[in-house]
């Protein structure tokens, strides 16, 4: 793909000539048209020129962000969650210019988020990314359906220098034209599941399943999720347009993500929706409740029936399900069940998921509602913050983004935002994959890890023998 630079300059130029006068900062977003090509083939070369690259894509790819470098960061190491950013949100929302109308950008959102599941925990691998990080891109590419384009922010004022700020734009459009002239089509090799079934770990599982049970029985917490941590050493370098390719190709209803933070990056593939409000109506998932799924179509339907059937599992699901319905009600009067107790089928796990629906009584509330939801049963417990306590006391790792929050935002109150699950870090030559299971009072240790596994192969799945070790 070729970049056309100089029909995009003399549109910025053209644009930037009405911002002469401002004499308070501004944040401005121009955005220009591009040709087609394919977001993910981008990712490697991207990754050379790049620290900070935000990657989120939809389910079916019905939507493909990037966010490269920071324009504007909204939150600081005081700010502990999303109601905290209120007024610096509004602030840029009524200071805030763009060229989206006149370009007719169907896609409005212009904040890249993430959320770590525990703003206290705090371990040195995680040291590259915030406990909660809300901010605009220096540079944005947006990709649905057959349209393609490229935003380019920068704060502005009376002081700014226009030929800098030019020059970075060329430097990018230069940078982009580079880059996709430059796509390399490669395949995935070939790849197999390698069992974590090992008898140390399921000893060690089983320890704080007993001291979870014991919380259960007494009735501190009603439900309690707890996760498993899988580190193993990289001995060759990863190609992540073909991993994330593939992690898209077996799991396309899914929401596919990645993160690159300095020398960090987490990535991974999560079937579970948090929070999409769109035209102040909200949706959000409850996805709790699984089973394998057959090789065969007799065998998948057999644990189907098991799964919808299952008193532990339609107990585990409702936990969910009541809390985000208390939740919604608190911010709507019209909260309605879109679809009840479905099957929800992945390469290679099925869900038992409910969607909810709630008209906003306003969305000037959002960042009170994210806080009120998250984080939800599905990767906490019942209650809530009784859960997170006992998580930290039970729990040697630190989840960090796992079971966390990553997604998208515009000024407008809208969003879309998915749990960060079946998930991993990258840190350096080291993976380190989290997956968890939910446990209630008639749980089954031993079934709870091997469930684990199952969603630990999401990510193991992907790597070879020949390029890990233990």
């Amino acid at each position: 793909m070729k970049v056309n630079v100089e029909n995009i300059l003399n549109d910025f130029t053209s644009f930037t000539e009405s911002l002469r006068k401002i004499d308070e900062p501004k944040l401005i977003s121009f955005a220009f048209d591009l040709e087609q090509f394919d977001a993910l083939s981008l990712i490697n070369n991207l990754n050379k020129h790049f620290d900070d690259i935000f990657f989120f894509r939809t389910p079916n790819n019905k939507l493909t962000v990037y966010g490269l470098n920071t324009a504007l960061e909204l939150t600081s190491n005081k700010i502990k969650n999303f109601t905290s950013l209120t007024d610096n949100y509004d602030y840029w929302k009524h200071n805030f210019i763009s060229n989206w109308d006149d370009k007719n950008k169907s896609n409005r959102f212009i904040l890249c988020c993430s959320a770590k599941f525990d703003n206290v925990k705090f371990a040195e691998e995680w040291i590259d990314f915030e406990s909660l990080g809300v901010y605009v891109p220096e540079f944005l590419l947006a990709f649905r359906n057959d349209e393609v384009y490229g935003c380019y922010n920068f704060i502005i004022n009376s002081a700014s220098d226009q030929d800098i700020i030019k020059s970075n734009l060329v430097s990018f459009l230069e940078k982009l034209s580079a880059i996709t002239e430059d796509l390399a089509q490669t395949t995935f090799p070939k790849t197999f599941t390698k069992s974590t079934s090992d008898s140390n770990e399921l000893a060690l599982w089983k320890n704080i399943a007993a001291k979870a049970f014991k919380e259960l029985n007494d009735g501190t917490v009603n439900k309690l999720v707890l996760s498993r941590a899988y580190t193993f050493n990289l001995n060759t370098d990863i190609i992540w347009s073909i991993l994330l390719k593939e992690l898209f190709k077996r799991f396309p209803d899914c929401y596919l993500f990645f993160i690159q933070k300095n020398n960090s990056i987490f990535f991974g593939s999560s079937p579970e929706m948090f929070l999409k409000v769109s035209d102040n109506i909200a949706e959000v998932e409850s996805v709790a409740g699984s089973a394998p799924r057959g090789e065969k179509l007799e065998s998948d339907y057999e644990l189907e029936k098991t799964l919808r059937t299952s008193e532990k599992n339609h107990q585990e699901h409702l936990f969910v399900s009541d809390f985000i319905s208390e939740i919604l009600i608190h911010y709507s009067d019209k909260v309605r069940i879109i679809e009840e107790k479905q099957i929800r089928k992945l390469d290679n796990i099925q869900h038992l998921i409910t969607r909810i629906s709630a008209e906003l009584n306003s969305k000037e509330n959002l960042f009170e509602l994210i806080d009120s939801l998250f984080p939800t049963p599905a990767v906490c417990g019942v209650p809530k913050e009784t859960a997170k306590d006992l998580i930290r006391k039970f729990e040697s790792h630190d989840r960090g983004l796992y079971s966390g929050l990553i997604g998208l935002m515009d000024f407008d109150g809208n969003c879309e935002l998915a749990v960060s699950i079946r998930s991993a870090l990258v840190r350096e030559s080291k993976v380190t994959a989290f997956a968890g299971a939910g446990l209630v009072k008639n749980s089954d240790a031993e079934e709870e890890f091997l469930e684990i596994n199952l969603k630990l192969n999401t990510i193991l799945s992907l790597f070879t023998d020949e390029n890990k070790s233990k």
